[in-house]
């Protein structure tokens, strides 16, 4: 019970104005394009459609970001099929963590609020690996 409480209130943060959620989302480390707090930030996005549509092109953003890092990597691992073998095995099972991880999430939450959620969980995610993937051959 307590567990939902606390999902439940960082759910609420989560639709809180912009510049909190950006605060907060900065001090966990993950890094979101300025397009995306310049969307939330339109009053016509601050409700959940708004919010949703603005974390849609968001994810877009952040899952791009990830391709292209993980493509990098790949090619500068080309010579070496072992670590890149790895790679690609540490890939998938971040794809199957990630969305057991953020299905839970939204399972937990549940109500009108459950979409955000898991975008958010999606989002951070998914920032998260591609500045994993872009650090991870850097000399």
């Amino acid at each position: 019970m307590m567990f939902r409480t606390m999902l439940i209130a960082a759910a609420l943060l989560a639709v809180a104005p912009v510049a909190a959620h950006a605060q907060a989302q900065s001090k966990e480390g993950v890094t979101y394009s300025p397009a995306y707090e310049r969307c939330l930030e339109k009053p016509d996005n601050e409700n959940t459609r708004g919010i949703l549509r603005c974390g849609e092109a968001e994810l877009a953003v952040q899952d791009a970001r990830l391709n292209k890092a993980y493509k990098a990597d790949m090619a500068d691992l080309a010579n070496a099929p072992e670590p890149k073998a790895a790679l690609l095995k540490a890939q998938r099972a971040w794809i199957a963590f990630r969305d057991a991880d953020c299905a839970s999430v939204r399972a937990l939450s549940g109500g009108t609020i459950a979409p955000i959620v898991m975008q958010i969980c999606y989002l951070e995610h998914t920032a998260r690996r591609a500045q994993a993937l872009e650090d991870l051959l850097k000399p």
